[in-house]
């Protein structure tokens, strides 16, 4: 039969676009313009009745021919709860700068790391991945508000705040977390926002929330994907035959340098990259038994890195449980998950020795080694320049001779064994006599432990090239173990009082966090696994004894200490530190008519990194919106604006985390051996008493905390029943007491540079955000998101106006071409303008003389451009016909300059050979003859628009009987990259392009099932 009708909202207003739907079929409509539909149905059949924003009704026919619907708000959807730290709030009454992101079925299908799924998501946060397996990468939320102090913002887990230190031998934090875990995040940006978290929030805050168990019948979902990897792009080198011409044109035919060309033709490139196969598993299931709600999940993920030998395999466990108790007065939630890492490292200067290494040349060559049987080969078959010794036929390799990049990668494994868990037990009891009143105990822990090895081949190039032991092979070991402990105890009452329109929401609490962390490192030419003896005042020194003038314990109680193994002069030591957080804090948030709302935040922050003069740091914020579109006076307006809010922020968070844990304290290095000398003492065992000399460390007593103050003004908006939502902010961040390395003067008594607090920085910035519909019919809708961001970057203080060098770069000796300056941007180019002749080329060695004083020297270099972009933009686009979909998502990069480091090292003849070997070179217009490292020739624009992804799937709702849900998609990550840019990849974090990692393109094909 027919029925038809209208569908409205609570205010009688027409819901356009409302999906009506047949009770168990595909078959379906949507509302018109006036919200009005028409559609066959089984007579004794039901519609399904749902919209954005609205809880689903569902309603049988009964043979009624008129079926008009009021649908009511979903307090779930249009009241969502976004977690602000230490509790949640609405986000319609979000004072502060918050964005969430659910991820879905196809972005957790396309991602092995959490933070690709960060990616282009909401303005103002820049996600830079590497392009290898093991998921490392940086995130900056509103640009650097640091010099040398983290720029990281904090990532807090399940409740549980991470370090920012992260854990030898695996990616950064997020890595370790399987994407199909994953419920929400959400994105602290501004200070009224924050400044809950105090000490770590200046840099934002990504609050994770992983999946929870669920009351009823246990519901079972899989995943799996497969990956093909591929480089998407390769540097243009020139092959051996153009090689061979450049080097005759160059030297002349018949010259020494043209006949040691060898006859091959090598594709370093080809030998050094690979296309790979990787795959990731995911099973999870969740339900009740009994009164207990639960969810436990396996995950393992297999990814091969493009570069040979570089892999990542990883197996993780989760289990959550989450009970009440008392007729729900007590809530329990108990988080526990595990990670088992196995990660193999390439040499990335492989990629960069595949550059440059003679094309000529064949991977392998059979000269034997001297005197040699015939079964073994010298450097392992590896083709190698290398002169033959006049004194004793030995062989001799330079140690500035370049390595064979195939080499480099088959003879050295650098592989390490991370396992980690990370967990916290969470009770939340509401008082019986008092319900609003909340008592909340969050117990956390995160702990790791790593083994890392290092193992180079016996009779490797390498071994030749390193240690003059006649190629004999080594290992390095390094163990760590880290732990995070945390105590989280505060007390919150909420209540909304209706007679005075009013809503209150007041949260106090304490907060205790220590991280602790030990290894111990066994050097190159040491018997691995020599205990060293950390911490006591004698230690056996050979026929003697070993005594040092200080007692390590009595240097620190807190603190780093590193205590050398005087047994070894290759760097074996063992090495403590610890660090404690001390934290009280407490918000307010008032909220009157849902109209006008106000948060107030304070937190008292005390470090063990400072002195107890300037321990404690106190950072408050307030937060003041206006949700103007709940105002008699747009009354008219509700029809088609559904939400219009003021929002205006201010706050201070602070920055402790520089190098080191313990800067104000007189710590001492031991003196390596061969400066120890007899003290004239004799042990008990008859044994003469060496003493080792302690330097001093540097160290400030009166480092404080580094401080940012930031201002944020928004609004949000949304139209047409939150059709289309959009929001607007505006920020400026000032950063102040910088924290700093500074170099210590000659002569001083200290042996190393110096923390400080040098000056002050600032960011400002805008950010917009749009999401629609466009269109929404019966069986096609499209849903478009776009935002757009600009961030500028200014140091405005440095200590006594000193320019600080940053940036180092391969090649010469020490250069670098970045520096901090006041009036530019963190990191600038530093650099000479290059002078170029009528055809526009480069004139060798010609520079600008800015000063005019007929030289040319540092004082002529000039401050331009900055390797952070000015403007990033996103735009993805989402189609659904019927059960199919198709994504397609854009991102862009506008004002990030890079420095191409790659080519600065490549263009020069006079590296085409030498007595360290034959060079190639990368294919340019022009080449020097000398190498111009300072020539700001070689810095570029980066900007780019590069297709994210491009993904293709179609779903089956109702399988075995509406029990299992079932999709299939396939998908394509990296296609294609907009870029004037010459290199492989002009998104380099810090701006230095120099044998990075190249990115990948990646063919996805994958089911996810739910029973």
């Amino acid at each position: 039969m027919t029925v038809s009708g209208t569908v409205i909202d609570p205010e009688g207003e027409p819901l356009i676009g409302a999906s009506v739907l047949v009770r168990g079929e595909t078959l379906g409509t949507a509302t018109n313009i006036d919200g009005e539909y028409t559609i066959s149905v089984p007579s004794d059949g039901a519609l399904v009745f749902s919209y954005v924003g609205y809880a689903t009704q569902e309603i049988p026919v009964n043979g009624q021919s008129v079926i008009n619907v009021t649908m009511n708000v979903n307090s779930e959807v249009l009241g969502e709860v976004v977690a602000i730290g230490y509790g949640t709030v609405k986000k319609s009454d979000a004072t502060g700068s918050v964005a969430v992101v659910k991820p879905d079925e196809i972005e957790a299908g396309l991602a092995t790391s959490v933070q690709d799924m960060l990616v282009g998501q909401t303005p103002g946060v820049v996600v830079t991945t590497s392009g290898g397996p093991e998921g490392s990468g940086t995130i900056r939320i509103r640009g650097g508000s640091s010099l040398n102090a983290s720029n990281d913002p904090l990532i807090v887990v399940d409740g549980v705040p991470l370090s920012n230190d992260g854990v030898q031998g695996m990616g950064n934090s997020l890595s370790m977390i399987a994407p199909d875990n994953i419920e929400s995040m959400t994105i602290l940006k501004d200070a009224s926002a924050t400044a809950i978290y105090g000490s770590r929030a200046s840099n934002g805050v990504i609050i994770i929330t992983t999946k929870k168990g669920i009351k009823g019948t246990p519901e079972v979902s899989f995943s799996a994907n497969m990956y093909v990897n591929k480089a998407q792009k390769r540097w243009n080198v020139l092959d051996a035959n153009s090689f061979r011409a450049m080097m005759t044109n160059v030297y002349g035919a018949g010259s020494n340098e043209v006949n040691a060309l060898g006859n091959a033709n090598t594709d370093w490139q080809d030998e050094v990259l690979r296309t790979t196969v990787s795959s990731d598993y995911n099973l999870s299931v969740r339900g009740s038994a009994g009164m207990l709600p639960y969810r436990v999940s396996v995950t393992y993920t297999n990814s091969n890195g493009i570069l040979k030998t570089s892999k990542m395999d990883r197996l993780t466990f989760g289990f959550n449980l989450n009970p009440k108790f008392f007729n729900d007065h007590l809530s329990v939630s108990a988080n526990a998950k595990g990670y088992y890492f196995n990660n193999r490292f390439a040499n990335t200067g492989a990629i960069g020795g595949a550059l440059s290494y003679n094309p000529t040349v064949p991977v392998y060559d059979i000269h034997r080694l001297s005197g040699d049987s015939g079964q073994k080969y010298l450097f392992n078959g590896y083709t190698s320049w290398y002169n033959i010794s006049d004194k004793d036929n030995s062989v001799v390799l330079n140690p500035n001779s370049a390595v064979n990049p195939v080499a480099q990668l088959m003879d050295v494994n650098n592989h390490a064994e991370v396992l980690r868990s990370n967990g916290n037990l969470q009770l939340d009891y509401s008082f019986h006599f008092l319900p609003e009143l909340h008592a909340n105990l969050n117990l956390g822990y995160d702990i790791s432990k790593t083994d890392e090895y290092n193992e180079v081949m016996a009779n490797s190039p390498q071994a030749w090239l390193n240690h003059k032991k006649n190629g004999a092979g080594y290992e390095d070991y390094t163990y760590q173990s880290r732990s995070n402990t945390l105590l989280d105890f505060y007390l919150n009452y909420k209540k909304d009082f209706e007679s005075i329109k009013s809503m209150l929401d007041v949260t106090a609490g304490y907060s205790w966090q220590r991280f602790s962390a030990h290894g111990r490192n066994w050097g190159a030419s040491s018997e691995k696994g020599r205990p060293t003896t950390a911490g006591f005042k004698t230690i056996s020194y050979n026929n003697g004894s070993f005594m040092m003038d200080i007692d390590p314990e009595t240097i620190s109680s807190i603190g780093s200490n590193y205590v050398q193994d005087p047994n070894s002069g290759n760097g074996n030591y063992r090495w403590r530190n610890h660090l404690q957080l001390l934290s009280f804090f407490g918000r307010v948030n008032y909220g009157f008519m849902d109209r006008y709302l106000l948060t107030v935040t304070v937190r008292g922050d005390a470090t063990s990194r400072f002195s107890k003069d300037n321990r404690w740091g106190v950072f408050p914020s307030v937060g003041l919106a206006w949700r103007i579109s709940e105002e008699n006076f747009l009354e008219s307006a509700r029809g088609w604006l559904n939400d219009w809010k003021l929002r205006l922020g201010w706050g201070v968070t602070g920055q402790q985390e520089v190098g080191g844990t313990v800067n104000y304290l007189p710590q001492y290095s031991i003196a390596q051996p061969g400066s120890y000398y007899p003290s004239g003492q004799l042990d008990a065992n008859g044994r003469p008493i060496y003493v080792a000399p302690l330097y001093l460390q540097g160290y400030n007593p009166d480092l404080k905390w580094e401080s940012t103050t930031t201002w944020n003004a928004g609004m949000d908006w949304g139209f047409m029943n939150n059709r289309i939502t959009a929001a607007l902010d505006y920020y400026y961040r000032k950063t102040t007491d910088l924290l700093s390395f500074v170099a210590i003067p000659a002569g001083s008594s200290t042996t190393n540079m110096l923390n400080r607090n040098i000056g002050s920085l600032v960011n400002y910035g805008i950010e917009f955000n749009v999401q629609a519909r466009p269109i929404v019919t019966d069986d096609f809708t499209w849903t478009v998101n776009y935002n757009v961001g600009w961030n500028h970057n200014e140091i405005t203080e440095l200590y006594e106006g000193s320019t600080i060098r940053t940036g180092g770069i391969a090649g010469g000796n020490g250069n670098t071409v970045q520096a901090h300056a006041v009036g530019h941007a963190a990191n600038t180019f530093y650099l000479y303008q290059q002078v170029y002749d009528q055809a526009g080329n480069p004139i060798e060695g010609a520079y600008v003389d800015q000063n005019g004083d007929g030289q040319i020297d540092d004082a002529d270099k000039i401050l331009n451009k900055s390797p952070d972009p000015k403007v990033t933009m996103t735009l993805g686009n989402n189609f659904r016909y019927k059960n199919w979909d198709f994504g397609i998502n854009f991102r862009a990069s506008i004002g990030n300059y890079v420095y191409n480091n790659v080519l600065s090292n490549n263009i020069n003849t006079s590296n085409l050979y030498s007595s360290y070997g034959i060079s190639n070179v990368v294919d340019n217009d022009v080449y020097f003859s000398q190498p111009q490292y300072m020539s700001d020739y070689f810095l570029r624009n980066g900007s780019f628009l590069r297709c994210e992804n491009i993904t293709i799937g179609h779903t089956w709702d109702n399988l075995l009987n509406d029990n299992l849900r079932m999709r299939l998609f396939a998908g394509v990550q990296n296609p294609f990259i907009i870029t004037k840019y010459k290199g492989i990849d002009p998104e380099v974090f810090g701006g230095i392009d120099n044998s990075v990692y190249p990115k990948a393109v990646i063919y996805t094909l994958g089911v996810v099932a739910t029973f």
